[in-house]
């Protein structure tokens, strides 16, 4: 009997340095250790992108250090966390104390491993699926929205005309401004105006405090602000709201969408498709299953489930989907209490204080249960509804409103309100189909507003009996798109009523876009009623007038009204951020031509619009500028119209640099400059243009990742090296400097760090005219430095300048 034993091999990619053949003879070797193994770099400090698990969790510099020869990253556990591993479950981390690195992940998390890709400077951790945190898609972690940092701002924009008539002439200002500071946590914003023709006014519109209230989702606010519409009519007042913010939510888990459920007969592929697009796939283990977590689709069109097990078979089913806006997940809450004093733009009107509170909650089986009060002197209001798919039948809505009102003579009302709400989409036939019904079932029934204007001298004239409101749109494949939607409203002890009818039709055929529209108008207190019909047409051109479309709009009514447009605009060729527009135009009934021009120019400052028009009674001539102005830590930053979350992009030095996130964006002169909108609570990237460059500009990484809370001025930063770029060629006391030894500007730690090239060649970014250069590199485990000074000359003018050095190396530094 023979008995054979195989030891256990290990095979990997190996590179042995003394197989370098150099050009340069006398050039020696470094110690080149770091090289011999497939990805082997120098240890040191990396811009990278963190991948977990084939999902990038961040960016950020990482330091790298020497393990067995292969680069390993230096990790805290608040990083992992960040990252969304579960440190808590795992003891090896306790014996770490708050802040203490750590470089072997697979000592602390088992199965766990870490590789550094240098080329794609790419951090790819693999962490079991056991160890993560069991997360919604789409979650970021609370703790990584940042507050930003401390800002004022004011956007503004300012329109005026200048008219001349026959008979007189005019003029007009208006300056709309809304400001803020951001302090911490709090933003203070104030929306103000100023209107100056004839007189100057000056109006405060609206000036509140708030912050986001994390550990509830939620949003304070206080000051001047409106309360949530989804179940009272929304009203404006001056005091304190606390309410649910969705934007907080990850995109899994806002609005609604079905629980999935079904069985799995082995490990098994699940697809879900709506209007023939897929939307979801995961994997599941053998037996019942749950998906909880789909994105937030229309509000309606039936779901195809595939199951697709190991074997190959197949099994599809179909899940009729239907919502209502207000309905919610299964176990999900949201909220809203409001406090103060109503507000109205009636001076007559009462102001009286009062509370609201809402609150809708996810049941199971689709059903959303919501209710809500109101209190205030003289009123009270109570309604309670519930919202649930009816599978094929579509999704339905009803709610009760009861409310009591006291008269300022004494007099006492009472009344209640119905309201349905229904919607179904026909996905087959392209149809989606919506009603919504607001039926007053005594004229005793009054809403807030309502009630504070009864015995004024803005007093109501009837009360509102029932309201209908019904939208249909219809696909009709390659041909186009029909729409319809009406509204009617009539009112106790009254014959008047309101009513709207609008149909559209509208096409597109090979960039060509044209649509008709048909309306009728019928207001209370008017006893005829509006008709008319329009039509357009959208013609883009091509060539060297690829930029530009030409339009024809006209319009008629039932009262013999007619009138016709004729359009050119686009971008000014080789000039893609001007814009001009010029038109011509007739209306009947005496009125004849019209023309009117206009140019307007979006820049990384701001807008600016000039325009003129004429017809038959008057010359006018119109102008405009929106934009920005910033002032934060670093000095005063002008920008474009901001949103409610924007950015700070810091580069110091690199001036006039593309940013990538808007258009016309770059930096100012000093390398700042204002990123206008950002998504709240989610993943930012902002990057810069390196094909905007100059010659003598530099960035460690391009992309910087920012996650603003509500309301947050955000800093994007990014390490500059301004300076030349240089081509070195270094020499010590026995020749060219070693193949493999490090340079780097002495005294400079941020300077980006190059290695030494066959002939004693090595490439450096961001250097000065004149200054020292450290080189350093080991040689028999032992440890050589030099440092050279260079001064480059004058008379180099090309984009990469040479410099050839010597310096003595000093032994076991």
């Amino acid at each position: 009997m023979f008995i054979l034993c195989a030891p256990g091999v290990w095979a990997e990619d190996y590179f042995d340095p003394a197989a370098l053949e150099l050009s340069s003879p006398q050039q020696k070797t470094a110690d080149l250790r770091y090289f011999a193994t497939a990805g082997g770099q120098l240890p040191g400090t990396y811009p990278v992108s963190i991948w977990v698990n084939g999902q990038q969790a961040s960016t950020g510099n990482i330091t790298f250090v020497d393990a067995g020869g292969k680069l390993k990253p230096v990790l805290t556990t608040a990083q992992l966390a960040e990252y969304g591993v579960n440190v808590s479950a795992f003891s090896a981390f306790n014996r770490l104390r708050e802040g203490e690195t750590f470089t072997r992940i697979e000592q602390y998390i088992p199965d766990a491993s870490s590789q550094f890709d240098f080329s794609t400077q790419r951090l790819n951790l693999s962490i079991p699926q056991a160890a993560m945190n069991v997360q919604s898609r789409g979650y970021v972690d609370p703790a990584r929205w940042d507050e930003g940092i401390p800002a004022a701002f004011v956007d503004y924009t300012l329109s005026g005309s200048q008219t001349q008539q026959s008979t007189n002439n005019g003029h007009s200002t208006f300056l709309n401004l809304r400001s803020g500071v951001n302090l911490g946590p709090w933003r203070l914003r104030n929306m103000s105006s100023m209107q100056y023709d004839t007189t100057r006014r000056w109006n405060t519109l609206s000036t509140y405090l708030q912050r986001d209230i994390t550990v509830l989702k939620s949003q304070l606010r206080m000051g001047d602000t409106y309360t949530s519409g989804e179940i009272f009519d929304s009203v404006q007042f001056r005091g304190v709201q606390l309410m649910s913010n969705d934007d907080m939510l990850p995109d899994s888990q806002r609005g609604f969408a079905p629980v999935i459920r079904g069985v799995a007969h082995s490990n098994a592929k699940v697809t879900l498709s709506q209007h023939g697009y897929v939307i979801y796939e995961t994997y599941v283990a053998p037996g019942a299953f749950a998906i909880k977590d789909l994105y937030p689709t229309a509000q309606s069109g039936d779901l195809q489930i595939t199951v697709k097990e190991s074997d190959g078979s197949e099994r599809t089913f179909t899940q009729p989907f239907s919502s209502v806006p207000f309905m919610l997940r299964e176990g999900r809450l949201k909220y809203s209490l409001s406090a103060g004093r109503y507000h109205s733009g009636q001076d007559q009107s009462r102001s009286p204080a009062f509370v609201q509170s809402t609150l809708f909650y996810g049941l199971p089986a689709e059903f959303t249960l919501y209710g809500g009060t109101q209190l205030a002197e003289d009123y009270h209001a109570a309604a309670l509804g519930v919202g649930h798919s009816l599978g094929e039948l579509g999704s339905l809505g009803a709610d009760l409103t009861l409310a009591g009102t006291t008269s300022p003579s004494g007099k006492r009302y009472s009344g209640h309100s119905l309201r349905a709400q229904y919607q179904k989409s026909f996905a087959q036939l392209g149809t989606s189909f919506s009603l919504a019904s607001y039926r007053y079932s005594s004229s005793g029934f009054y809403d807030l507003s309502e009630a504070t204007m009864l015995e004024s001298r803005y007093g109501l004239a009837d009360t509102k009996r029932s309201r209908e409101e019904i939208s249909l749109r219809q696909a009709l494949g390659a041909v186009g798109n029909l729409s319809l939607s009406a509204y009617s409203q009539d009112y106790w002890h009254s014959q008047r009523s309101d009513k709207t009818l609008h149909a559209g039709f509208y096409s597109a055929w090979k960039g060509i876009s044209w649509g008709l529209g048909y309306y009728y108008t019928q207001s209370s207190g008017h006893s005829d009623h509006d008709r008319s019909w329009s039509f357009n047409i959208n013609i883009p051109l091509s060539g060297a007038l690829a930029d530009t479309s030409v339009s024809y709009t006209t319009a008629s009514d039932n009262r013999g009204y007619a009138s016709h447009q004729v359009a050119m605009y686009g971008s000014v060729p080789k000039n893609p951020n001007l814009y001009y527009s010029v038109q011509q135009g007739y209306a009947s009934q005496g009125q004849g031509s019209n023309s009117a021009a206009s140019l307007d120019y979006r820049g990384g400052y701001g807008e600016a619009q000039v325009g003129y028009r004429h017809d038959r009674d008057s010359n006018q001539l119109t102008w405009g500028a929106s934009g920005s102005i910033v002032a934060h830590p670093h000095g005063i930053t002008l920008g474009q119209s901001l949103g409610d979350n924007f950015a700070i992009v810091r580069a110091p030095g690199a001036a006039n640099v593309a940013i990538q996130n808007g258009s016309n964006l770059h930096t100012d002169w000093r390398g700042y400059a204002v990123v206008p909108t950002l998504t709240p609570y989610r993943k930012n990237v902002i990057t810069l243009d390196t094909e905007s460059m100059t010659s003598d500009t530099d960035v460690d990484q391009f992309g910087a990742t920012v996650i603003p809370g509500g309301g947050a001025v955000v800093e994007a930063n990014y390490q500059t090296h301004i300076g030349n770029r240089v081509l070195f060629t270094l020499h010590d006391g026995q020749g060219l400097v070693p193949f493999g030894a490090s340079a780097q500007l002495a005294d400079d730690h941020t300077a980006s760090t190059g290695m030494v090239a066959d002939g004693g060649k090595v490439y450096l970014s961001g250097i000065p005219a004149e200054g020292n250069l450290e080189v350093r590199w080991d040689d028999d485990s032992v440890a050589h430095r030099c440092t050279l000074h260079f001064r480059i000359a004058d008379s180099q003018n090309t984009a990469v300048k040479n410099v050839d050095g010597s310096c003595l190396s000093q032994r076991g530094l």
